[in-house]
């Protein structure tokens, strides 16, 4: 574990990757810009594989208000919306696309700087992060290695490392599901396993196994208030909605390459994003029925959403731009351009 306690400005090479692009040895350096503290207010931070790699956007004004570059950085893994924060520190991943060393970042919203580096092994795919279980225990889905890591996010330690059932497949986006008993489980698809699995948070062990058809391909899962599972299914452009205890509830049309969900602060609404379509689908999370499309650009891939829920935000990053969507007229209002190719999001509020 390293652990960065000041403020440092690098000069690093950088490429202008498409998503999941790697920084490329030998480019020219160029000086870090320095981050500033964080003003009050709501921000939205857009993480990047090329420079800058963490921009801040006031949500109010719509403007990029900070930049900065992270120390030693390799490449992000997956980072969404739904990455545990405690409002100070967001916990992100990172993994060298060279040797395959992954580690769990913990990054301070104030100074926009990494406070600690938890080096997690070998990770030849990325890694996935969701919400974070009782006692500061932080699980992280290591895909390609098929392994779940936890860490004590109050001592800042690896604790324990499972290898867990992927079924031909992987360990794909994931989350915590918080059953009516109180009890909590990690839930993850398996991708070309074709599977959702969950896992007791405390032992590890498997608790059920989801079969779904071949070629279904369950990617990505949320998870919701009610501890249901979202999952998105890439082969079949559905999406499923599973009970506490993983009995299928609905499954939905999606777009093309359904790839992320996340959801209004009230609960009402889950949010749909693509990877291989242009619009944001709108569920109404009581009545499981499509509410709106609402065309946001090309592939809305991760999104956020304002604390109030008044609007949400898709990064585009074919666009090197982020849509703002009113979720009163369901339309985009503004696109704030970003200047580098966004691969993840976090929408932040300090109030």
């Amino acid at each position: 574990m390293t652990r960065y306690t000041r403020r440092t400005i690098i000069t690093s090479a950088v490429a202008a990757p498409a998503i999941g692009a790697l920084v490329l040895a030998g480019a020219a350096a160029q000086a870090t810009p320095q981050a500033t503290p964080v003003s009050a207010g709501v921000q939205i931070i857009v993480l990047s594989n090329s420079s800058p790699h963490v921009s801040v956007i006031d949500a109010a004004s719509r403007q990029v208000t900070q930049t900065t570059d992270i120390p030693d950085f390799t490449s992000w893994t997956w980072n969404d919306d739904n990455n545990h924060s405690d409002g100070k520190l967001l916990w992100l991943g990172m993994r060298n696309p060279d040797t395959e060393d992954a580690e769990v970042v913990a990054f301070d919203l104030d100074t926009l700087e990494p406070s600690y580096r938890i080096p997690v092994g070998k990770e030849s795919m990325s890694m996935y992060i969701g919400k974070v279980a009782e006692h500061g225990i932080l699980h992280v889905g290591k895909q390609g290695a098929g392994e779940v890591v936890t860490i004590d996010t109050g001592s800042f330690e690896l604790l324990e490392t499972w290898a867990v059932p992927v079924n031909g497949g992987v360990v794909c986006d994931a989350d915590v599901a918080t059953l009516a008993d109180g009890r909590q489980l990690f839930v993850y698809p398996t991708r070309e396993g074709d599977t959702v699995v969950s896992i007791d948070a405390v032992t590890g062990e498997t608790v059920k196994e989801v079969a779904n058809e071949a070629g279904m391909t369950p990617l990505m899962l949320s998870t919701d208030r009610d501890g249901r599972s979202w999952v998105q299914e890439s082969g079949s452009l559905t999406n499923s909605v599973y009970d506490q205890d993983l009995n299928l509830i609905t499954r939905f049309p999606t777009g093309e390459g359904p790839i992320v969900n996340t959801f209004s602060p009230d609960g009402r609404y889950s949010y749909i994003g693509h990877g291989g379509d242009t619009f944001v689908q709108v569920i109404d999370t009581e009545t499981l029925e499509e509410v709106q499309r609402v065309q946001a650009g090309t592939n809305p891939q991760k999104l956020g959403v304002h604390p109030d829920g008044h609007e949400i935000y898709a990064i585009l990053t074919q666009e090197a731009s982020v849509a703002v969507i009113d979720t009163t007229s369901w339309e985009v209002t503004d696109r704030v351009i970003v200047g580098t190719e966004p691969t993840g999001i976090y929408v932040r509020s300090s109030s």
